[in-house]
């Protein structure tokens, strides 16, 4: 299948409407299950605490996708360029991504 995505999503946004009508939750499913053959969802929330690049401490509560990237030149990017999107759809400035043993972030897209 490959190596294993994980990115962390804000449980309270995924209900909303996305900019296609329908909510952000559906427009993930359709996108990792058409893109990427499918996905794994944590049951339950993940909740977390950090600081932003200005020093204000945060707090999020969030879902977690995980998704089989297929040994594909383009299967990564394809989720980075997704997921940067999402990001702006959602008003998040960034959504936090683990893959290959490293964790990033993933910026919202200029639109």
């Amino acid at each position: 299948m490959g190596p294993v995505a994980a990115m962390l999503l804000p449980i309270e946004k995924l209900k909303r409407p996305s900019p296609l009508c329908v909510s952000f939750e559906r427009e993930i499913h359709e996108f990792l299950t058409t893109n990427l053959n499918g996905y794994t969802v944590a049951s339950g929330n993940i909740s977390g605490y950090w600081r932003d690049h200005s020093g204000r401490n945060l707090y999020g509560e969030h879902r977690e996708y995980r998704v089989a990237l297929p040994p594909s030149a383009t299967a990564r990017q394809t989720l980075e360029i997704f997921l940067g999107t999402l990001a702006h759809e959602m008003g998040e400035t960034c959504i936090y991504v683990e893959h290959g043993g490293e964790a990033f972030l993933i910026y919202a897209a200029a639109q």
